[in-house]
């Protein structure tokens, strides 16, 4: 499954040769920012580099922050108790992830791992609340971008869900759980 809607980057970058800032000004977060906001930001990321098949996060680790690619590819997972992996997102260079952690003290909804030698571009939940403290309209303007990209994800996964709920047809409808039959009084 390659990465497409919500989860796709259309500002796709094109060559490795930009700078931070302008990596980071085609992320939907940091898009608003004035150049001079920017260069401040491009201050404040941590750069990391990811060899293939090394995890970057685990599901339901505390999540620290967010991540944007800047050469490489990402797989995203889900695990479940038969150590089989759903596949949700193939990412590469330009896209980004794992943005809910910025809002703090929330777990990672999926696993993140390196498909090949990747180098990440680092923006995390105290790097925000810094921006906040000290740049409070950069700050404001970083939360809406988060806002607004949270909300889009919503809705594209309720659009995802629907479609599922289509093809199923409309007589699969999750019904409350009835009681047993033994509970039912008469």
């Amino acid at each position: 499954m390659k990465a497409d809607g919500i989860w796709a980057n259309i500002f796709r970058l094109h060559a490795r040769k930009d700078s931070l800032a302008e990596i980071l000004r085609n992320i939907p977060l940091f898009h608003d920012l004035t150049p001079k906001e920017l260069k401040i930001l491009e201050r404040m990321v941590h750069i990391r580099t990811y060899l293939p098949d090394e995890t970057i996060f685990l599901e339901t680790e505390p999540g620290a922050g967010m991540y944007v690619i800047r050469s490489g590819r990402v797989d995203i997972v889900l695990n479940n108790q038969r150590e089989s992996q759903l596949m949700l997102a193939e990412l590469e260079t330009g896209d980004f992830f794992g943005e809910m952690a910025l809002l703090g003290d929330t777990s990672r909804s999926a696993t993140a791992v390196a498909r090949e030698r990747s180098e990440l571009i680092g923006f995390f939940h105290p790097d925000l609340i810094e921006v906040n403290s000290v740049h409070p309209s950069m700050g404001a303007r970083i939360s809406i971008g988060l806002a607004k990209t949270l909300a889009q994800r919503l809705r594209y996964t309720n659009s995802q869900l629907r479609d599922i709920w289509d093809i199923r047809g409309h007589h699969d409808r999750i019904q409350a759980p009835r009681e047993p039959r033994e509970a039912q009084v008469r």
